[in-house]
């Protein structure tokens, strides 16, 4: 359903689902209840009217938007028809509760569709929850976004995963929801492109991530199978499990060392790629293989990956680039690079 504002969550109803039981039947009782799940919320206003014969798209997964300036000034730099966004905040005290979409959509001169991937019952992560003073969420909503310098035609929504596990206590960040993907169609030339924004799940495992893959192709092809298809965005292809990365820092890194080139190239490891390709889509040129696309602070010493991907059918990509994330004082304006890429229709 397409909305001009997410249906609000009272802070006295999130209180209660994070305080109450937290299996899996009580989140999928909670996740039906939520009507922001099922929306789309629509705003801001397109400056143009088409894009002519070619179209340039960035994908970035912007780490909550709280660095909005910056991010909006590396945005205008490279002058997109469409901007394919994941980790979006709106009402997060960890990002000062504000609209953050809205502000920069206003500042690049697009319109916005915005979806819930999670409601956040709880601050963000240990280092989030120690540094917002105590505040409280005002709408607790975290997800994906597109915005679009022209018209962005029949917005869509897929939800990729239903099993709740981030609900679950052993997570640490009590949420409803899970990873979704958002989309619509822009006009270039006299053709329909379809353009996906997705952000696949981290803790799980290459084939849970395969699992996503294929729910997601089947639900574009439901949408429109004859239309030319970018999907862009964050798919984390960490070629392992979240537990296999993390409990045993000094195992991962020997299994890095042992294949330096594994988190650069990961689909020996990501099957999601071989499914991609049974489906039409390729990546090789849509993507620029030069530098990893997780952006790491200047003292973490953890391997970097290329997890971030541009995915097309029918469509001929050209100019791939990987942009650095980085603010005035160079530190990190996200914790991922921003990728863009030009595609014209075949």
């Amino acid at each position: 359903m397409l909305v001009p504002q997410l249906t609000h969550v009272p802070v006295t109803a999130r209180n209660a689902m994070r305080d109450g039981p937290r299996d899996s039947a009580t989140h999928l009782r909670h996740a039906a209840a939520i009507a922001a799940l099922g929306e789309i919320e629509i705003g801001g206003k397109a400056s143009r009217e088409s894009t002519g014969e070619s179209l340039i798209v960035m994908a970035w997964n912007v780490e909550r938007l709280r660095h909005v300036d910056a991010i909006a000034e590396t945005i205008a730099g490279q002058a997109p028809d469409v901007v394919l966004l994941s980790e979006v905040d709106k009402g997060m005290a960890r990002s000062g509760n504000g609209h953050l979409l809205s502000r920069l959509a206003d500042r690049l001169g697009h319109a916005f569709a915005y979806g819930v991937e999670f409601v956040e019952l709880g601050t963000g992560n240990e280092t989030e929850q120690a540094a917002n003073g105590g505040a409280e969420n005002a709408e607790g909503f975290h997800g994906n976004a597109i915005t679009s310098a022209v018209p962005l035609l029949r917005p869509f929504l897929i939800r990729l995963d239903a099993a709740g596990a981030w609900f679950l206590p052993e997570h640490g960040q009590p949420r409803i929801g899970g990873r979704m993907a958002l989309g619509g169609q822009v006009m270039v030339g006299d053709r329909r492109v379809t353009v996906v924004s997705v952000h696949l799940e981290n803790r799980t495992d290459p084939a849970g991530r395969a699992d996503q893959t294929h729910h997601l192709l089947d639900a574009i092809d439901r949408y429109d199978v004859q239309a030319p298809v970018l999907i862009g965005g964050d798919f984390n292809t960490l070629t392992a499990t979240y537990p296999e990365r993390n409990d045993d820092p000094a195992a991962w890194l020997k299994r890095i060392a042992a294949e330096p080139d594994r988190l650069m190239c990961p689909d020996r490891h990501e099957p999601l790629f071989a499914i991609m390709a049974e489906r039409g889509y390729g990546w090789h040129d849509a993507n620029a293989f030069d530098k990893p696309t997780q952006r790491r602070a200047a003292a973490d010493a953890t391997p970097a990956g290329h997890i971030d991907w541009f995915f097309t059918r029918g469509l001929a990509a050209n100019a791939p680039a990987t942009l650095p994330a980085v603010l005035p004082d160079g530190g990190p304006s996200a914790d991922h690079e921003a990728l863009v890429v030009t595609v014209r229709v075949k």
